[in-house]
C-alpha cells in the first residue's frame, strides 16, 4: 500500500460519508479532470452520493472521457448541515448588534417565526436576508491538483463556508502545495495525478473498473506525452499496467508525435514494345485474323509398292554444306568396270 500511512483517518471516514464533493481547478487539464473522474466513477459505484465540480466549462477535447456529463459548474444543494439564516448589514465592526435586545423563536403551525426584540429609538433594517447550509451536508471533500483552495476559483471564494469543518482530502503533485487538507496526499515524485489516483483507489480498498481506468491512461499518457517524459518512472508503467489489467484502453497517439513515414509505391516501368523485333510480315498482317494453314506435300514411295522404303530426301541447297557436290542416283556407266591401278613406283 502505497499512501497507506497519509490515508489512515480518511478509511476511517469513508463508510459513514454519505455525501462526498470533488473539487477541481478552474481550467483543470486533461490530467487533473481524468482523476477526478475516475475518481467520481469509483466512489459512484460503490454506492456513495457523490458531486463533482470546477468553476469552468470542459473542454472539447475533454469531452471524451468517462463521466464527463456529471460535471457542474456550482455546488449542489445537499440534504443534511446546519442552516443558517444571514441578515446582511445589522451588525457593528465589534462584532455586536447595538439595534438588537434579544432574539426570540416559536412556532405557529408548521412555521418557525423568529423575534427580534428591537431596543427604543434604534432601527433595525437588514439589507439582505440569506439563507444557506453550512456545510452543506457534505462528508468529505476531496480537491484534485490544487495547490491550496484559492486555486478552486468562485468554487471555493462563494462557498468558503462549505469547506470549513468538513474533512478535506488534499491530492497533488506540485511541490508548491501548502498541505491544506486534514489529508494530504502529495507525491511530487509521481508523473502525474492519475498515477497517484491509480495507486490511491487501491489503496482504499476499491477497484477500477474499465471506465475508471480508461480514464486514468488518458491523463497518464497526456501529462507524460505518451511516456517519453522524464518524469515517467518504473512506478508510472506499473500504475498503466493495473489501469490495463482492469480492462483500461490506452489513448490514441497525440498529434504531436511524429509521423511514420509511409513507403512508397513503385511505379510500374512500361512494357517494352517487342513488335520493332517482328518482321514486315508479321507487323502488316491484320489482328484477329487467323493465318492460313498449308498443308506440306506428301512424298510418294518408290515404284516397289506400298512397302517399298521411303525415297532419300536429298538436303535442300541451303542445307547442304559448302563444297559437297551432288551426288547422282544414277551410276556412272564404267562404275561396275573393273579398274588397273598403274604406277612408276611399282617395281
Amino acid at each position: 500500500m502505497k499512501y497507506d500511512s497519509q490515508i489512515v483517518e480518511l478509511k476511517n471516514l469513508l463508510p459513514t460519508a454519505k455525501n462526498i464533493l470533488i473539487a477541481l481547478p478552474a481550467d483543470a487539464d486533461m490530467d487533473r479532470l481524468a482523476a477526478g473522474l475516475a475518481l467520481f466513477l469509483t466512489l459512484e459505484a460503490a454506492g456513495k452520493e457523490v458531486a463533482i465540480v470546477s468553476e469552468t466549462a470542459v473542454k472539447v477535447s475533454q469531452s471524451h472521457l468517462f463521466g464527463v456529463d456529471h460535471i457542474q459548474n456550482n455546488l449542489p444543494q445537499t440534504e443534511g448541515g446546519n442552516l443558517t439564516v444571514t441578515l446582511e448589514g445589522v451588525a457593528a465592526s465589534d462584532g455586536t448588534v447595538p439595534a438588537l435586545e434579544k432574539l426570540d423563536w416559536y412556532a405557529e403551525g408548521s412555521n418557525l417565526n423568529l423575534v427580534f426584540h428591537v431596543l427604543s429609538g434604534q432601527t433595525f433594517q437588514p439589507a439582505r436576508i440569506v439563507p444557506r447550509y453550512q456545510g452543506s451536508g457534505f462528508g468529505l471533500i476531496f480537491v484534485i491538483g490544487a495547490v491550496n483552495l484559492n486555486v478552486l476559483g468562485n468554487i471555493y471564494q462563494a462557498n468558503n463556508q462549505v469547506f470549513s469543518g468538513v474533512h478535506t482530502v488534499n491530492i497533488d503533485t506540485q511541490s508548491a502545495n501548502t498541505s491544506f487538507g486534514q489529508t494530504n496526499i502529495v507525491d511530487t515524485n509521481a508523473s502525474s495525478v492519475s498515477e497517484v489516483m491509480t495507486n490511491l483507489v487501491a489503496d482504499l480498498g476499491y477497484s477500477l473498473d474499465a471506465d475508471s481506468a480508461s480514464n486514468l491512461l488518458v491523463g497518464i499518457f497526456d501529462i507524460t506525452n505518451n511516456l517519453s517524459n522524464a518524469k515517467a518512472s518504473a512506478e508510472t508503467y506499473m500504475a498503466v499496467a493495473q489501469c490495463l489489467r482492469v480492462g483500461g484502453r490506452k489513448p490514441g497517439l497525440q498529434a504531436s508525435q511524429p509521423q511514420v513515414a509511409q513507403p512508397q509505391t513503385i511505379s510500374q516501368q512500361p512494357a517494352y514494345d517487342w513488335s520493332a523485333l517482328l518482321p514486315k510480315e508479321a507487323m502488316t498482317m491484320p489482328k484477329n485474323e487467323p493465318q492460313e494453314y498449308t498443308t506440306p506435300p506428301v512424298v510418294s514411295p518408290i515404284d516397289a509398292g506400298d512397302h517399298a522404303p521411303q525415297a532419300a530426301v536429298q538436303p535442300s541447297p541451303e542445307e547442304r554444306p559448302a563444297g559437297e557436290r551432288v551426288i547422282s542416283e544414277t551410276p556412272e556407266p564404267d562404275w561396275l568396270t573393273p579398274k588397273i591401278f598403274k604406277g612408276s613406283s611399282l617395281g
